[in-house]
């Protein structure tokens, strides 16, 4: 027996207006789907710190931003 979440009502249709919003909005956008991991990589952080360096960073910032 499979499992499946109850359906809500118009639930599926407002999942799929939705979708389709964000579809045209990314075709407006030219935005397409992501095929190169490598195109995620920045370079905001230097080479030579350490990862624990960067954490310690984002959770400073996070905290003065009140995160």
């Amino acid at each position: 027996m499979s499992q499946t979440e109850p359906s809500v009502p118009g639930e599926s249709y407002a999942a799929e207006a939705r979708r389709q919003e964000l579809m045209q909005l990314a075709a407006e956008q030219g935005v397409g789907p992501i095929t190169d991991l490598d195109s995620l990589k920045a370079d905001f952080w230097p080479e030579d710190e350490n990862v624990k360096d960067f954490v310690q960073t984002v959770r400073e910032h996070r905290r003065a931003l009140g995160m």
